[in-house]
């Protein structure tokens, strides 16, 4: 579970580093080489019968292999866990799926809600609790609920006033990750109803910040077949320099039965939605 800066071996039947990986790693008549989780520098064999490396590496060197693979991506885990904290005055329960996906149950509004990472379909965290006794970091960090991370083998810290994640990438901390959240509504209609979308307005309280690796943006999408199909009205990007948070799209056709089903997604503007609402007059 530590970090090796170099590994050397003749004849090894096996070799494997866990975790996180040697610097360099050079091996003579080996059957296996398994650079495991955070990828080696550098790694070169001879008669290699067996050689892999998860994610990625720098460099590789073979000669005589009999199998080589490299891939990205982590280790299968189809296990459910279940754990719960409390952040913000809110008591969440979560079912992480294994791969497949994150359920949270927000026992204040009553509600299922799904998590997800950037790029994966479940979130990050695999584990996690309030910290009892941690008044000074929660102070510093934005809360005391910690939570594991089994994709990057990290504890971090939630914060509820934090619009992005930070960086798992220790060559580069201070990078800000993206995600997105969504909300949805829906207008009814009934038989021969229909009526106009002349405008949709969004009123709530934005972050008001400037990324740096990214641009915040909210977006609105609706479907007419409840779900199916989403056509996009448009993307706003933030203006993190004005006082004006009032958001809206125009002439958005007729609905008509079932009636109009409405997506709302941003990556980083909104704090809060305090309503959305149409004018059809």
């Amino acid at each position: 579970m530590a970090v090796s800066v170099g590994i050397n071996a003749d004849q090894g039947f096996i070799l494997a580093t866990v975790h996180q990986s040697a610097e360099h790693a050079h091996v003579g008549q080996f059957f296996a080489l398994a650079p495991f989780n955070v990828p080696s520098k550098n790694v070169a064999a001879t008669q290699a019968v067996f050689s892999m490396t998860v994610r990625s590496i720098h460099s590789v060197r073979a000669t005589q292999a009999s199998q080589f693979v490299v891939c990205k991506g982590r280790t299968q885990n189809p296990n459910i866990r279940v754990f719960t904290f409390t952040l913000d005055g809110h008591d969440f329960y979560v079912l992480r799926l294994g791969d497949t996906e994150t359920l949270i149950y927000d026992v204040y509004s009553q509600q299922w809600i799904e998590w997800t990472s950037k790029d994966l379909p479940f979130w990050r965290a695999n584990v996690g609790c309030n910290w009892i006794g941690a008044q000074q970091l929660a102070y510093q960090y934005g809360s005391d609920v910690v939570v594991g991370d089994d994709v990057w083998g990290l504890l971090y810290f939630l914060s509820p006033e934090q619009p992005y994640d930070d960086s798992p990438d220790y060559l580069n901390p201070a990078q800000q990750l993206e995600f997105e959240r969504i909300v949805m509504g829906q207008i009814m209609a009934n038989g021969r109803e229909a009526f106009p979308c002349y405008v949709m307005f969004l009123s709530g309280d934005n972050y008001g910040f400037s990324a740096n690796d990214f641009t915040p943006f909210v977006r609105l999408d609706y479907s007419d077949d409840q779900g199916q199909n989403f056509d996009s009205a448009d993307t706003i990007t933030a203006q993190p320099d004005t006082d004006d948070f009032d958001y809206r799209w125009y002439s958005l056709g007729q609905i008509t039965n079932p009636g109009r089903l409405f997506r709302i997604v941003d990556n980083g503007i909104l704090t809060r939605i305090d309503s959305l609402q149409m004018n059809d007059e």
